[in-house]
């Protein structure tokens, strides 16, 4: 006999409303594949939004406020992807964008201030 926990849709109000008032705020922003996570372990639900493109991850990036410095590039050849998080009402918000193309200098090169010289 198996035992499933299931949670109620409730826990998603929180974040689906938080869509939905970025939606009537930024008609605009381009179309993302979205996700809304379960609430997990206390932690409010969240949202996951991957865009096609680096120019509406940026898009998204810049309505919701996410410094630059808080993107990460995460390299893997030929399909290296870009993450940056934030936070919009007490709802976590990752949002992320595929296929960038690096060069073989641009993989190599380093990532962390204490790698490059100054």
């Amino acid at each position: 006999m198996t035992s499933e926990i299931t949670a109620p849709i409730s826990g998603q109000r929180s974040a689906v409303q938080v869509l939905a008032d970025l939606i009537v705020q930024h008609p605009e922003l381009p179309a993302a594949y979205i996700t809304v996570n379960l609430p997990w372990k206390g932690a409010p639900s969240r949202l996951d939004l991957q865009l096609g493109t680096p120019t509406d991850f940026e898009q998204w990036r810049t309505a919701l406020g996410i410094a630059p410095a808080f993107v990460s590039l995460h390299p893997s050849g030929r399909d290296s992807w870009v993450t940056a998080d934030g936070v919009r009402d007490g709802i976590h918000i990752n949002v992320s964008a595929h296929g960038i193309l690096l060069t073989n200098d641009q993989l190599d090169a380093p990532r962390l201030t204490r790698e490059v010289s100054a």
